[in-house]
């Protein structure tokens, strides 16, 4: 049923990639990252199936042989993409982001023209390692809101209205991004609307993003903030109507839209702040 997901089945949808990224972790599992020279591993800080033939936004990370994420990284990441047993298209040069997160991460923009599996191989300083993704044709992989489409103004929790959501926010303390519903936001106001966690997070990185947006408010004074929680309670099991209404099988993800209520940038599974401000000042440019 919609909106009963365990924590488990949302955070492991697709295999289990966020695993990866988790600090701590869970005994049990995940996927393993794929194996390259030397002991390199390229980690997808993503679900592996997406969908085929519209740009996509895939967080790369580099850890080693034992699937631990590395933070001593090279400056930029070489990628290259191409149908599993076909050849590879030319190298996209990727910088290294990690400002005001603990984990650096390589954002890979993409299309993947066709369904079926298709490889990402990465060069780092003399050493190949790759992964795969499965590109889905549409209908087969779940719906969610699109850069270019509109924002989904579900309502959310705030203290006047927590909407049966106890707690309204897990952070510590609790952010102050939860003054208006989304869905009252004012018209003509450009909108950042962020899903995470903080005290559930399995990848140890909801709570951060979470600080860089609260922290990106003076800078940003057009841009109305909202937070909502992935859970319904501290039981951590039924989710709340905001990942329904957003279709989600991962954490954290931040959809920002201009005054016109239309989507012009998502950045799921991990952003730096270079990347947030970025986000931020295209919606009101």
């Amino acid at each position: 049923m919609a909106g009963t997901l365990s924590r488990r089945s949302l955070l492991l949808a697709g295999a289990g990639t966020l695993v990866l990224v988790a600090c701590g972790g869970d005994d049990d599992g995940g996927e393993a990252p794929e194996s390259g020279a030397a002991g390199l591993t390229l980690a997808r800080v993503f679900v592996p199936e997406q969908p085929a033939g519209i740009p996509i936004r895939l967080p790369l990370a580099l850890a080693d042989g034992d699937g631990a994420l590395l933070v001593d990284v090279p400056e930029q990441l070489s990628v290259r993409i191409g149908p599993a047993g076909g050849d590879l298209g030319a190298p996209t040069m990727l910088p290294r982001h990690a400002d005001g997160i603990p984990r650096p991460y390589y954002p890979f923009a993409t299309t993947f023209p066709t369904p079926g599996p298709w490889r990402i191989v990465a060069d780092a300083d003399g050493r190949t390692a790759e992964t795969q993704v499965e590109a889905k044709a549409a209908g087969e992989v779940p719906a969610i809101p699109a850069v270019g489409e509109a924002l989904v103004r579900v309502p959310t929790p705030t203290p006047a209205d927590p909407l049966g959501i106890n707690p309204i926010c897990t952070a510590d303390p609790p952010c102050p991004l939860h003054e208006v519903s989304l869905d009252a936001v004012p018209e003509g106001r450009a909108t950042a609307f962020l899903i995470s966690t903080p005290r559930f997070c399995q990848t140890a990185i909801c709570g951060p993003v979470l600080d860089l947006l609260v922290a990106a408010r003076d800078a940003h004074p057009q841009v109305t903030m909202v937070h909502a929680e992935v859970y319904r309670d501290d039981t951590a099991r039924q989710t709340s109507p905001a990942v329904v209404a957003y279709g989600l099988t991962f954490e954290p993800s931040l959809v920002v839209a201009d005054g016109t209520g239309t989507i012009t940038a998502r950045l799921d599974y991990t952003f730096d702040r270079s990347e947030l401000d970025a986000a931020l000042a295209a919606a009101v440019s």
